[in-house]
């Protein structure tokens, strides 16, 4: 009989921590068993980021954290797989969406670290990694992929739905009352920018509460020249990340700040506007809710960030759309992206196509991911009895 159960894992932009979550697929309903995180060791977690930058050992480099994604992933599924009183034979397939450190579309490719192959011989279980790749060679961005799970569990009759994931990058996904997909894309920078600020001037991996930036001020001048980047005039479908938002960006910033350090604060503050600008000038720019009763369900680390919510309150409310976060619907604002990648597996096994051509600008739905199988996962099994009868 076959399983019914998928394990999504999840390491986003932030390189903070690898995610997992294991779901129960049952008569098109998903059902959540239970959660994971394991945080990246320091040494880890700095290796992963020089690698987003190029480096001279990067290739050698790049193989050894392949190896190290896999490892960790396996640790994660066995810790998940023994609180919930499973075994291997239980699961039907590990969704595995890898570190990305490498986003190129308009050159055709998409690079996520992970070793599927190991991580399958690892835990027993079949693995389906690679998944951007798929949906690059239908000609789209391989990114965002989220949208067609947000339709699944998000889509409402009554009012236009958008998904707002603040990760790394912030990407957005607009659901009308129809439950058609509407639009998917990179809005711009979530928490890049300013966990870099964090790690740089505070000594710490982000900003708790935003304690630092409720301290300073926005500069406009800083603003402005952000508001100004080519990537926030494109029209969907887009993406991006660290090649377009990093610390070259914010040099001179960063600059003033080495000698006023006062100015972290304005630094932080400023960042944090630019965060919400870039979604909020995307919602009007681009008509996203045609005057729909909307809400903006935020998800993601940056969903846990006061000074942010509060701004997109500010600037969203008198537009008659309510934000909300994805726990008010019981969805874990951390682990939905997990959650994502064990949908995504399932389709894989399932042979079901998605369709992004609304997000990514896909030509044509897609099967998504690589099967890496185990010696004796499902795939193996069903092919045995496949070739006994």
């Amino acid at each position: 009989m076959q399983p019914n159960i998928c394990i999504g894992l999840m390491s986003g932009t932030s390189i903070d921590a690898l995610d997992g979550v294991a779901v129960e697929f049952s008569k098109g309903k998903m059902n959540i068993l239970g959660q994971v995180s394991i945080a990246w060791p320091d040494e880890v977690k700095k290796t992963l980021h020089s690698l987003c930058n190029d480096n001279l050992h990067e290739i050698e480099t790049a193989g050894c954290m392949a190896n190290e994604v896999a490892r960790t992933s396996a640790k994660l599924v066995q810790i998940l797989l023994d609180r919930l009183n499973l075994k291997k034979e239980n699961i039907l397939a590990i969704g595995s969406h890898g570190q990305t450190i490498r986003h190129r579309p308009a050159k055709g490719f998409s690079v996520q670290l992970d070793n599927g192959p190991l991580l399958a011989a690892l835990t027993g279980i079949d693995t389906i990694v690679n998944f951007r790749m798929a949906d690059i060679a239908h000609g789209g961005e391989g990114a965002p992929l989220t949208p067609a799970f947000h339709k699944e569990v998000f889509g409402c009759p009554e009012r236009c739905r958008m998904i707002l994931n603040l990760g790394g990058i912030s990407n957005i996904t607009v659901i009308s009352k129809d439950r058609d997909v509407l639009a998917g894309f990179d809005c711009g920078p979530a928490n890049t920018l300013m966990d870099l600020v964090c790690r740089k001037f505070l000594h710490q991996p982000y900003d708790k509460d935003a304690q630092t930036a409720s301290q300073g001020k926005v500069n406009e001048v800083w603003l402005n020249k952000l508001l100004s980047h080519e990537y926030l005039k494109k029209r969907p479908p887009k993406s991006t990340g660290r090649e377009d938002f990093n610390e070259e960006l914010i040099h001179s910033m960063l600059e003033e700040c080495t000698f006023f350090r006062e100015k972290t604060a304005d630094l932080l503050r400023t960042l944090c506007e630019f965060t919400v600008r870039a979604v909020t000038d995307s919602i009007r720019d681009f008509n996203l809710t045609a005057g729909q009763n909307a809400d903006l369900i935020l998800c993601g680390g940056g969903a846990f960030n006061p000074l942010v919510r509060m701004r997109f309150e500010q600037i969203l409310t008198p537009l008659g759309i309510k934000v909300l976060k994805s726990s008010d619907f019981g969805v874990s604002e951390t682990l939905l992206e997990a959650q994502a990648f064990a949908f995504f597996a399932y389709r894989f096994v399932e042979g079901i196509c998605s369709d992004l051509c609304t997000s990514t600008g896909q030509k044509s739905p897609a099967i998504l991911g690589c099967l890496c199988p185990a010696t004796d996962g499902y795939f193996a099994k069903t092919a045995r009895h496949s070739c006994l009868n």
